[in-house]
């Protein structure tokens, strides 16, 4: 167990089911996974390095070991990795603070994600083991993902949002967790090391076949990919666009499936009589459905305005449920106000105050029914108490990661940067970064309990 997952044993209780991803690739599923070596586990510990032969090599003389654990990756002919497409082959092996604590590994790695491929100097990585592997303590698997955080110069948004969403008991949220990246012996700063979407048993649980749905509102979507639009809440040009990740190269007549469903649903939605029950548990699981509105909510999430990597399933026959959660690293009042999608940005939805995702797409109609409403109240009543408790596990995260981001601003030298669009603050320290964060968090917690009666509202 790494040294975060012991200083956050009792935020980080794990009750997850499945996980998510906002780059927009198909979705990883168990076939055509190899089957040797299927025990494979990662050796971790004091004195595992006794046993271990071959070192990757290391060189920390100007990013000296920080208290995390270090991914040391070495490319095939160290390749340089250039896009989001082409596999390379490589190597990986954990090291601690002076030897290795796993053996190598082989694997492939590419790049991942959107914005943060295209638009961020830091980039985020793809990693597919050969063999699955159990690595920094979590669930053996052979997909992974290495996201740079670099629009977060708290470096933990993500981390917070996911170990939250897992003690509020959320469909699904990604395990993960901190390390410093080396590949081809550059240092590329701290990494957060994460599940990746799939269906499996240790993420998201369902049947894997032609009647189980994994889907994205994803904005960002490409154009060789699975996808339906419904104009029935959305009347542009195309409207809403649904992004199938699962089953994956499926035919007209399943994608046909999900989409009369989801018309069918939106359908229904248009008939919702305000203050009314609308028995809408025929449709959505409503349990769920609220635990994932208050992780949006609560952080302010710009992507939850069904813009991108706001996920669900459905199973034939079956309700929606909501998740997995992802992509929390422009929340918490993290992005600007010129964003397009940003249309409110004048009723201070950046700041601490106000209500933020309640008016849009499902939830617009979806919180104008009574039951819902009621069960949105009586989970913050019941759950508050997680949500006020956030800033003190931000402490514990500052005296794990504060070495390590001395070494990734010395990296990245960002902090009292605000020339790229999402770094809309500038900070003198680390530790400002993370003080403005609890700043930020706490008013929340005052404002939403101050208005928790009238969250169906606009607030201004």
């Amino acid at each position: 167990m790494s040294v975060l997952a012991t200083r956050l044993i009792a935020f980080a209780t794990i009750t997850l089911i499945a996980c998510s991803n906002s780059e927009p690739m198909g979705f990883d599923t168990e076939e055509g996974f190899a089957t040797t070596s299927d025990t494979n586990t990662t050796v971790t510990g004091k004195g595992a390095h006794d046993t271990i032969k071959e070192y990757l090599p290391l060189d920390d003389t100007e990013y000296p070991y920080a208290g995390i654990p270090r991914i040391v990756i070495e490319t095939e002919n160290h390749q340089t990795i250039k896009d989001r497409e082409t596999e390379i082959s490589a190597k990986l092996q954990i090291w601690g603070e002076k030897a290795p604590e796993s053996e190598i590994m082989k694997l492939a790695i590419r790049g991942r994600g959107n914005t943060s491929w295209t638009d961020m100097p830091k980039k985020s990585y793809k990693i597919e083991f050969v063999d699955r592997q159990s690595i920094l303590g979590m669930p053996r698997d052979r997909d992974w993902a290495l996201i740079s955080n670099y629009a977060d110069k708290t470096l933990m948004k993500n981390y917070l949002m996911y170990h939250l969403s897992a003690k509020l008991g959320v469909f699904y949220a990604p395990r993960c967790e901190f390390a410093e990246l080396f590949i081809n012996k550059e240092y590329l700063g701290v990494y957060l090391l994460t599940e990746t979407i799939k269906i499996s048993k240790n993420r998201i649980d369902i049947p894997q076949n032609d009647n189980s749905y994994i889907v994205e509102f994803d904005t960002k979507y490409r154009e060789n990919e699975q996808v339906f639009f419904s104009k029935v809440l959305q009347a542009s040009s195309k409207g809403k666009a649904f992004r199938v990740h699962a089953p994956r190269n499926a035919s007209k007549e399943v994608l046909s499936e999900i989409e009369n469903h989801i018309m069918d649903f939106e359908i229904y939605l248009k008939t919702i009589n305000p203050q009314k029950n609308n028995h809408l548990e025929k449709w959505i699981d409503i349990g769920n459905y609220v635990k994932h509105y208050w992780v949006q909510e609560f952080s302010k999430n710009p992507d939850a305005w069904f813009f991108t990597s706001v996920y669900f399933s459905w199973i034939k026959d079956d309700l929606i449920t909501m998740g997995p959660v992802w992509d929390f690293d422009l929340s918490f009042g993290g992005h600007a106000n010129e964003l397009p999608f940003d249309e409110y940005a004048d009723l201070g939805r950046l700041e601490p105050k106000g209500w933020y995702t309640n008016v849009f797409y499902w939830n617009k109609f979806l919180l104008k029914d009574s039951s819902i409403a009621a069960e949105i109240d009586q989970f913050w009543t019941e759950n508050k108490n997680i949500f006020y408790d956030i800033p003190n596990h931000i402490d514990s995260l500052t005296v794990s990661l504060h070495l390590a981001a001395n070494n990734n601003f010395k990296k990245w030298d960002i902090l009292q940067s605000t020339k790229y669009i999402y770094h809309r603050h500038e900070y003198s320290t680390y530790k400002d970064a993370v003080k403005d964060l609890k700043q930020w968090i706490s008013e929340r917690n005052t404002w939403i309990g101050n208005n928790i009666s009238n969250h169906t509202e606009l607030a201004h």
